[in-house]
Formats: C-alpha cells, structure tokens, sequence
C-alpha cells in the first residue's frame, strides 16, 4: 500500500464510530475523544491533543466539517478543508483516531463513540459547560468530562492569521507610505 494511503485507516466514519468502540473495549482500552477545528495546526494544538491523550489509551479526534465550521464562524472559514485538516492529525503521534464531525456539535459523535473521556478546552463559552449537549450525553453512559486549560494563549489561528495578512499588507502598503512621506518623491 502506498505511504500516503496509510493515514486514511484512521480515518473513521460516523458510522463506524460504535463499532470502533465495540472494538477497542474489547481490547480493554480507555477511549478518549475531543473535537475541534483544527485549521492550522500550532503547537497550542499539539499540546493540547497530547494533554488529551494522557486521559486514556485511545484518542479519537473529532474534526469539524467544513460545512459545520462555515455555520459557526462564517463563510471564510476554514482555511483548509476538511479532509487536509483530518489527514494532518493523523500524523501526529498523539492521535489514534479521526473522524469528520457533520454538525457543529460533537453530541451525537459522542453517543456513537461512548468514550470514557470528552476532554475540552476551557473556554468563556465553556464556564456552564454542564448545561451543554455534550456533557449531557457523555454523564448519560457514565462517561468522563474534562476541562482542561487552553495550552497557549499567545498562538492560535486566528492570530497566525492575522500576522501573516498583517505582514502582507505591510508590504502592500509600503510604497503608498512612502509616498506619503515624500508626495512629490517620483516613483
């Protein structure tokens, strides 16, 4: 099989999330499961997913759709589809296991996967995390929430972004500053 073909058997469709947990149980696994964007992987990112994967044996992660990521954030988002930001994290020691999340809610991935642990990063919108769907559907089978603390505050994609277009602009703008300084200055 080909090399770049490997990363799709981690792949996991919703279907198949309750049969990947039949399996692991059976092998005495502890599953743990997250969700995110994942657009533009950082170090934060990283983290993150390996503070996750400390909570059990298995990590699966949740990758937001496209779609989904567009009816939350809007239409400039993501940066990169889906099935780039899927195959990324497969790539990454800490992750077992990914999956594409149709719905802007991870909740019914959660009750096909049933895993021991939901870990999310806490976040303002997170404070009554105990009201969410999410929780509620991981305490129904006895599962684990975890909120753990974002593991970098001074990156994430947004500022990635920000800096780069910043930059650009700069270099766009560069002359028509220059000329502002000198306006009779030919160029």
């Amino acid at each position: 099989m080909p090399e770049t073909a490997a990363w799709k058997k981690r792949l996991i469709s919703q279907s198949d999330l309750d049969v990947l947990h039949d399996k692991l149980k059976a092998d005495g696994k502890k599953i743990v499961f997250t969700a995110g964007s994942w657009d533009l992987i950082h170090a934060g990112q990283c983290r993150y997913l390996d503070r996750a994967r400390a909570e059990g044996d298995v990590l699966v992660v949740g990758v937001s759709s496209n779609d989904a990521i567009k009816r939350v954030k809007g239409p400039n988002k993501p940066i990169l589809d889906e099935k780039i930001r899927a195959e990324m994290l497969t790539y990454l020691r800490s992750v077992h296991f990914v999956t594409i999340l149709p719905e802007p809610s991870c909740a019914p991935s959660l009750g096909l996967l049933k895993p021991d642990v939901f870990v999310t990063v806490k976040e303002d919108w997170t404070d009554n995390y105990k009201e969410s769907k999410e929780y509620k559907t991981v305490t129904k089978y006895g599962g684990d929430v975890k909120v753990v603390d974002r593991q970098s505050t001074a990156i994430s994609t947004t500022k990635i972004v920000q800096r780069a277009i910043g930059g650009h602009l700069g270099d766009v703008f560069k002359d028509f500053m220059d000329l502002r300084k000198d306006p009779l200055k030919e160029r």
